[in-house]
This record gives C-alpha cells, structure tokens and sequence, in this order.
C-alpha cells in the first residue's frame, strides 16, 4: 500500500510545546503507513536540525495572514496532501479557510485553554467569531486533556465535537526515581522560554524571598530567549549570582533536570506544560503555576503541586514548604510517574496514527 501523504502545518519551528509536538510525530510515525510533511510560514527555529533525513522543510510564504489560506491551498494541492494537520490558533485558522479541490483530511489541534490566550490575543472578538464560523469546517479537533475541550466549546458557544489525544513529549519514563545526592543545597530547576508569559522574574522575586528567609537554594534556568540580559541584571542587582544561574539552551531537558529536587513552572500563562511531563517522567516533582494548562493534568498534593501565578510571596511560600518536607515532594513522584506514562512519544503516535488511518478512510469511503 502506498503510504499516505501527511503534512503538519505550524507558522515556525522555534522552541515551543506545539513545536515539540509536531517533531516528535515527524520523527516517530510508521514510514510504511505515512509520508509527512512539514509546511512552515517561516522556515526558521532551532528544532529545524532535529528533522528527521527525510523531512524537508516547506516555506509556505504568504507572511500577510490574509494571504496564507491561499498558499496553504496551493501547497496542499502541490504536494498531492491527502491530511493535514495545524497547530497555533492563527495557524488552524488559515488551514480552514484555504479553499481546495482535493478532499484534504484537516485536522487541527488545540494545546492552549483558548480563553487564556484570548485574553491576550489583538481584537479577540474578531479571532473568536473567526472560530465560531471556521473551526466547524475542520475534519477533527484535537486537544491533550477534556479540560481544553471543554474550554474550546465554551469559546465556540455550542458543542463541538473534539478528540482527546495526548501529547508525544517523552521518549520513556525512568523505571527507578533518582536518589537525592545528599550533602548539597537543595536544587530547583526552570525551563522554558525566557519571555514575560514565561514568569521567571516571578521565580526569580520568589529567590529573594527565600534567601531573605535563610532558605538553602540552588536554581538552575535553562532557556533562551529576549528577556536574557534582564534577568540577568535582575539576578544581579539582587545579588542572587551564587544561587540563581541562567543555563541557556538545554538540548537534553531530562538530563538537565534529572537530579533536581523540585521543578518550578512560575508561568503567567502555559497551554499545555510539555516539560512538566518530562519533569515528571525524570521523577521529579513539579511545582507549576495555574495558569491555564498545568492543571488539567496536575492534581495538586497528588501528582505534584499547584501555585497561584504571578504571585512571588506565594510562589516562595511554597518552595520553602516543600523543599522542608521531603515525604511530601516523595509522596507525589510515583503518582506523577504514572501521569507521565500517558505522554510517551510512541504511544501517543500510535494514536495519532489510528485516528489519521480512521478519518483517510472515512474520506474514501463514498456517501
């Protein structure tokens, strides 16, 4: 059987939980069964040195979003696209609205609580009224967690039929939890993106707090990003140079994380929370801000621990609890282990697969 030509659509490959997504789909689907495709506004990210030998990078053009429906359409049409799938709203939205003569399967996919990057979004009435009329058109919706699902429907206003698929974030999760390397100062962990959505002036307010408080600290950041050289000069100014450091670009997470005693997510704002999953798989127990994705998986005090975002005080509060009792931060890590299991690349592959299988024949099937 010929393998079926798929083609996943994002407006870039920076570093990102969607980004993420796409690649290890690229990487992990059954070549005998799939072909894939990567379509991109802008060819440009780091994760483009992560594709897989076969997969070519395919600029879409059309930087204007009122022309990239267009060029989405004649790239469909072009590469003889028999699925396709969008991730990003401004993304979904384009693949929607591009006109084409051939049957394309289009799925796209939702990995933010809509409502909280509306909240941020420019004229959101305009972009959730371009949901209500557009997203009805797609073949499938998919999201991670009934949570999102639920949050879409609210946005659309109406029912909308969507499939739960879970992220592919981690290749396995640790068969034995890490044992804490005793005679050192307890050590948190960050990673993400440096940007304000991100929080980690946030985390790093937390720090002054702590050691105001006589708290024992390490904190490793790793990321990149614009917000760099200020939060260096916070960290700095604030004399936290022996106990805060800006790692950079971590290009092995798990590694990096892995003899940490607690991961911080101070996020204002997260759609999913992919590290957190690689946090959890390393056996490390996480502490996540609420603030949009983290806590459609994380059940707080059960599988790791919630915070109220963008709240310094409250953030340190909790730092200082847990790194005091280590039966607490233990109690959570099996549990935790378990929640990451339903995130592993191969597994949630097979799923993507099965439902792309589902919806290619339902397509040829006449009637």
């Amino acid at each position: 059987m010929t393998p079926q030509r798929i083609a996943f659509l994002l407006p870039h490959f920076r570093a990102g939980g969607a980004e993420r997504v796409v690649l290890n789909y690229l990487t992990a689907l059954d070549r005998d069964r799939f072909t894939p495709h990567l379509f991109l506004t802008r060819v440009e990210g780091p994760f483009l040195a992560r594709l897989p030998a076969d997969v070519i990078p395919i600029a879409l053009g059309g930087h204007r979003a009122l022309h990239l429906p267009h060029h989405i359409a004649a790239a469909l049409a072009n590469h003889d696209i028999a699925l396709a799938y969008s991730a990003t709203n401004a993304m979904n939205l384009a693949l929607l609205a591009a006109r084409s003569g051939k049957r394309t399967v289009r799925i796209v996919s939702e990995h933010t609580p809509p409502h909280h990057y509306l909240a941020t979004a420019k004229l959101p009435w305009i972009r959730q009224r371009a949901m209500r009329w557009l997203y009805p058109r797609a073949t499938a919706i998919v999201v991670p967690t009934g949570r999102i699902a639920a949050d879409l429907a609210e946005v659309i206003g109406r029912p909308i039929g969507t499939r739960i698929l879970p992220n592919p974030v981690v290749a396995s999760v640790v068969s034995s939890l890490p044992v804490r390397t005793p005679g050192r100062p307890p050590r948190i962990v960050s990673v993400g993106r440096l940007v304000t959505a991100k929080g980690f002036d946030t985390l790093v307010d937390a720090c002054v707090l702590l050691r105001a408080a006589g708290t024992e600290f390490r904190l490793d950041i790793f990321g990149d990003g614009p917000l760099r050289h200020d939060l260096q000069a916070r960290i700095d100014d604030d004399d936290l140079g022996n106990a805060v450091t800006l790692k950079g670009h971590a290009d092995n997470v798990t590694a990096a994380i892995a003899d940490a005693d607690l991961f911080v997510l101070a996020s204002r704002r997260e759609g999913f929370g992919n590290v957190l999953i690689e946090a959890m798989a390393a056996g490390v127990p996480v502490l996540a801000a609420a603030a949009g994705g983290p806590q459609t998986f994380i059940r707080d005090g059960v599988n790791g621990f919630l915070v109220e975002p963008d709240n310094p005080l409250g953030l340190a509060a909790d730092i200082t609890r847990l790194l005091s009792d280590r039966a607490m931060l233990d109690a959570v890590r099996g549990p935790a282990l378990e929640t990451a299991r339903n995130f592993t690349i191969d597994d949630a592959t097979r799923h993507f697969e099965a439902l792309a299988s589902e919806l290619l024949a339902a397509r040829s099937t006449p009637g």
